[in-house]
């Protein structure tokens, strides 16, 4: 379900990509493209059934998005919910099994990197209706969903950034020595983060099967810590081969981080972490449910829990997103609740010292430093669920109240 970047065909699919991208124009370079798309998701990644469910999902939402630019709200509301429909059946949420039989769930569709697919079809849906998109092309569509740089761990790409790129209207790097070094170096540096340094920690990270009542304080802390370092380099690795990558191609990605580890509250962490997914979440969910609930009259007279409410479903979301089982849905109530405790001592901090008096106490070095410290060790602790069972954990927290 996965390839790694020092595998051979990938080596070999990367290099075609280069010289073929650099020699076609027109609809040729595209067909190209899509070609050595398709084969990426097929035969290297997924296989057959699993590479046509997500060409079959990214063609149902070409289909959508034709709805959109009709404007046709009830078709666009009424797709919308087919398509989150389909993408909840194909990665097989295990809430399903409350709710259907046995005889028609299935994990043959459950594909990788269909959640970075989702967002970016959801993304045009929405962007065309709203009128924003400009025109769509089919092919610039499939390659723009199927972009096999960012296709199993982004960054998410916004369509127009990629398609002006594309097309030539925006520079995506440019045509000088210095800057295609850069990208070539850029592209080590995240394999070398990725399977080298993120190994190490692993190696030392909490398991999935790790009993936590035979771990010291000491031990668990030093390995939950272990674990988030890795998810980092791991994550952030990828991201630069494929910024590293895509910028050669002449499609450069998105930043996706900035030092996390030095974010001084949780809503610093966001920018710096997966700013796409960020970026997209702001955009998309919390900008409008904060919206609409400033048009509710009890919430719009209470506006700190109106933006509580929406970055507690924006987390929720996220969660829901990054994966399948309860672990992940309680790593987004976390840090929904991370939220809503900085929010509330934020708006109390600005009422107690005015603004110009909260900025200047979040300025002093002893301040900045303890938030650091805080917001480290918070997340440090949310990512927990990404690796040890919500059941697990029960059985501990059990275990020490007893």
């Amino acid at each position: 379900m996965s390839i790694s970047f020092l595998d051979l065909r990938f080596i070999a699919l990367a290099v075609a990509a280069l010289l073929l991208l650099r020699a076609l124009r027109g609809w040729p370079r595209q067909v190209a493209f899509l070609a050595l798309n398709l084969l990426f998701v097929g035969p290297l990644v997924l296989g057959t059934v699993g590479a046509t469910g997500t060409v079959v999902f990214v063609l149902l939402g070409y289909a959508l998005v034709q709805v959109a630019i009709r404007k046709e709200r009830r078709g666009l509301v009424t797709g919308g919910i087919l398509l989150v429909a389909v993408f909840v059946y194909m990665r097989r949420y295990d809430f399903l099994a409350w709710i259907l039989p046995g005889s028609l769930l299935t994990t043959a569709l459950r594909t990788t990197g269909l959640s970075f697919v989702f967002f970016k079809v959801l993304h045009v849906m929405i962007d065309a209706y709203s009128g924003a998109l400009g025109r769509l092309d089919p092919l610039t569509y499939l390659n723009y969903c199927l972009n096999f740089t960012t296709f199993i761990m982004g960054p998410i790409q916004r369509y127009q950034d990629y398609r002006d790129q594309w097309g030539g209207v925006v520079e995506g790097l440019p045509a000088d020595y210095e800057a295609h070094l850069d990208s070539v170096l850029r592209a080590l540096i995240g394999i070398i983060k990725a399977y080298f340094l993120a190994d190490f920690f692993l190696s030392r990270a909490l398991r999935p099967n790790t009993d936590l009542l035979d771990l010291t304080p000491g031990d668990l802390v030093v390995q939950a810590y272990a674990f988030w370092i890795f998810l980092y380099l791991n994550f952030s690795g990828y991201c630069d081969v494929a910024i590293g990558l895509g910028s050669l191609l002449g499609v450069r990605p998105p930043e996706n981080f900035d030092r996390p580890f030095l974010a001084r509250n949780i809503s610093d962490f966001w920018q710096r972490q997966h700013r796409s997914l960020t970026l997209w979440l702001t955009d998309y969910v919390f900008t409008p449910l904060y919206a609409k609930l400033l048009t509710v009259p009890w919430t719009a007279r209470h506006k700190l829990l109106a933006a509580n409410l929406a970055l507690m479903t924006t987390m929720l979301v996220s969660g829901l997103w990054h994966g399948t089982t309860l672990g992940f849905l309680l790593f987004g109530v976390v840090h929904g609740l991370w939220f809503v405790i900085y929010r509330s001592w934020d708006a109390l901090l600005t009422k107690r010292l005015g603004r110009a008096g909260a900025q200047r106490f979040r300025a002093h070095p002893l301040v900045h430093a303890g938030g650091v410290f805080c917001t480290f060790n918070a997340t440090a602790f949310a990512f927990i669920f990404f690796r040890v069972s919500p059941e697990r954990l029960a059985q501990a927290f059990r275990a020490l109240l007893s």
